[in-house]
């Protein structure tokens, strides 16, 4: 075959695979292959692995691996990065996020290179994916940011849409449901006037879910009027949220005969994530109306069909409405026909989000913990009252020391006080914790004569005190200094643990600062000299040759009133 009758091929084959005739084309790519060779060769090693994959068959890996390593072999470094993108979405498909995150470290830095960004932003998309799956969700925030700017920059709406998609997910996966709802309302409004149905489609459904869930039931049934006159032949995710807004609203019978219509449907279509969905969904609807013989032969079903999905599909069939169905499953634990199906089912769902089974049916939350010049919990945003004052140091050590016995506890928060008065005290720090927060927050393992103590694994924590040393580490100077709201509990007296962690944080921040102030002065930038300088005063006021410094500095650049504020500052410190 000539060499332009083989390209002609290539591209035919990838017509094929484009216009979604995927058998055809992998027939055509298997009777062409054996006659290409050099870049031909690897560009369809390329489009075979992609339809492979598309069609969920065996071989594509291979097909896309050989593809590019063979553009490596002929210096292709922009091909053999697009193609190691591709690799690193397949693996995110199959729920193996660290090689994916691997090879996207791999692709992202020669795709940022191309002049055509379009490449470098469907990576950033995939690497944005990885991260909410494996729970960094500041971070995936962050890489979406970095793909909205390209998608302004090619002035590409539709691309827009799907980032506003998945900055929805993680709204909801962190809690700001006000933001969570406003972001779908406008990504329904607007790809409805682009005449974009399936992600008015999408926006709408999880639009009608939460108001649903959230007992917004006449708005709920609005929004998914809006999706049914534009969708008429609504999809089978569309009838699963129907059916259980039906069910939420009280009508469990209902919701079972549409959510096993449902599972009729997908089995007839062979839409099996769609179908086990259904039929989990509609043994949850049989328990809420006590019929736990059709609950246990349906939830039987389900579970045997979960166990047998790869692990990144039995949490996306599960997660959505975990939270709902956690009482069926914990019924199921303690049922001996069901207890070992579901050990197998959701295991895989369990390792994918960091959790040991014991931990399977807390809730998931967002601890933000204050402890910088204040001590203070906030649970997805709302604050949490704490009656006991040393409640906050327990749960920071928790954080920082997981599986803590009660002893270590004490003798590092407590260490003066007499030995049976801490223990009370801790017992009630520990009651006051579980009440203000959540029952199971806080989990108790190992041997009964000394227990350890850890948080739950479903608790995404965050510590403003790790925040500062992390900007710290970063580089990030002047977001470390607006992060530092004071001493590290300042109501913990006593503690060596604790002064040891103030000297932590105050040591990384003047070390840094008093680097600044150096850099600054062999620069002669006077004024910047005057800043750090008092950055550095606010945290340690002590500190007298700085005080010093600022003075005479600002005496050459500041103006009489900043001059003066200065001078009484530093009467003050002396007296």
């Amino acid at each position: 075959m000539a060499l332009g009758n083989q390209e002609a091929a290539v591209e035919f084959g990838n017509f094929l695979r484009a216009t979604g005739q995927n058998r055809r084309a992998v027939e055509h790519f298997r009777d062409l292959l054996p006659t290409l060779s050099g870049e031909l060769r690897y560009r369809g090693l390329r489009w075979y692995g992609v339809t492979l994959e598309q069609m969920g068959e065996d071989g594509a890996m291979k097909a896309m691996e050989e593809a590019r390593r063979g553009y490596l072999s002929i210096g292709d470094r922009r091909m053999a990065a697009r193609i190691t993108h591709t690799l690193a979405a397949s693996h995110t498909v199959h729920g193996d996020y660290n090689t994916a995150m691997k090879l996207l470290d791999s692709a992202i830095p020669t795709l940022a290179e191309e002049s055509n960004q379009r490449p470098l932003m469907a990576a950033f998309c995939t690497l944005a994916d990885v991260q909410v799956e494996c729970g960094q969700y500041d971070s995936a925030a962050e890489t979406l940011e970095r793909a909205q700017a390209i998608a302004e920059g090619l002035q590409d709406a539709y691309m827009e849409l799907h980032l506003d998609a998945r900055h929805a997910n993680i709204m909801l996966m962190t809690g700001d449901y006000g933001s969570y709802q406003e972001l779908l309302e406008s990504l329904a409004d607007r790809s409805a006037a682009m005449g974009e149905p399936q992600v008015t489609e999408h926006a709408l459904n999880h639009l009608a879910n939460h108001q649903s869930r959230i007992g917004e039931h006449a708005l709920a049934v609005r929004t998914m009027g809006r999706l049914r006159a534009s969708t008429p032949n609504m999809s089978l995710h569309s009838r699963v949220v129907l059916g259980m807004m039906t069910l939420r609203r009280g009508d469990a019978a209902s919701a079972h005969r549409m959510l096993m219509d449902v599972r009729d449907e997908a089995l007839r279509r062979s839409a099996m994530n769609d179908a086990t969905r259904a039929l989990l969904l509609a043994a949850y609807s049989a328990y809420a109306m006590n019929d736990l013989a059709r609950c246990s032969n349906l939830l039987s079903e389900a579970l045997m069909e979960l166990s047998a999905l790869p692990r990144a599909q039995t949490r996306a069939t599960i997660a959505p409405e975990l939270r709902e169905i956690e009482e069926m499953l914990a019924f199921a634990r303690l049922s001996p026909n069901l207890a070992p199906l579901l050990e197998a089912a959701l295991e895989d769902a369990s390792h994918l989000s960091g959790n040991m089974r014991d931990d399977l049916f807390t809730s998931v939350m967002r601890l933000e913990v204050m402890t910088l010049g204040q001590e203070l919990v906030l649970r997805d945003g709302v604050p949490c009252t704490m009656r006991v004052r040393g409640s906050v140091a327990v749960l920071t050590y928790l954080a920082m020391h997981p599986r803590s016995t009660r002893q270590t506890v004490i003798t590092d928060v407590w260490p003066d006080r007499d030995p049976k008065k801490a223990a009370t005290y801790f017992r009630q720090c520990i009651a006051d914790i579980r009440e203000a927060i959540g029952a199971d927050v806080i989990l108790v393992e190992g041997a009964h004569q000394s227990p350890e103590y850890r948080l739950s694994s479903k608790a995404t924590v965050i510590l403003d005190s790790q925040r500062v040393l992390q900007l710290v580490a970063n580089g990030q100077l002047p977001a470390a200094i607006a992060a530092y709201k004071g001493a590290f509990l300042p109501n913990l007296d006593g503690s060596e643990w604790a002064d040891e962690q103030r000297i932590h944080i105050r040591e990384a921040l003047l070390g840094s600062l008093h680097g600044e102030l150096r850099a600054a002065r062999l620069g002669r930038e006077h004024r910047r000299v005057v800043l750090l300088a008092t950055a550095i005063l606010e945290i340690d006021p002590s500190d007298m040759q700085t005080e010093e410094l600022r003075l005479d500095t600002a005496r050459e650049v500041s103006g009489a009133a900043e001059v003066a504020r200065f001078e009484a500052e530093r009467h003050r410190r002396m007296n």
